[in-house]
């Protein structure tokens, strides 16, 4: 009595639940990963002397010695340096 499939074809349950269930987990993490490349994208950065937020007002530039973003006013940002220091 032949049915068309052969003893290989044939799943039981439980491996069907071990594929959805790894699917699931897939899915999950690709959920979790676009969620915190959108919060990188998003999170503002901070001068590597100074401190302050980059906006429009304190535009960022990468630091000569290449540390990480700098102001691009240098004299304004070792001034605030100072003052936050005291």
């Amino acid at each position: 009595m032949a049915t068309g499939y052969g003893a290989d074809d044939i799943r039981t349950g439980r491996e069907m639940s071990n594929e959805v269930d790894a699917k699931t987990a897939r899915e999950r993490a690709k959920a979790i990963a676009e969620q915190r490349r959108a919060e990188r994208r998003n999170r503002k950065r901070r001068c590597v002397v100074c401190g302050v937020e980059e906006s429009d007002k304190t535009p960022l530039t990468a630091h000569p010695e290449g540390i990480g973003p700098a102001c691009k006013d240098e004299i304004t940002c070792q001034t605030r340096r100072a003052a936050a220091g005291r």
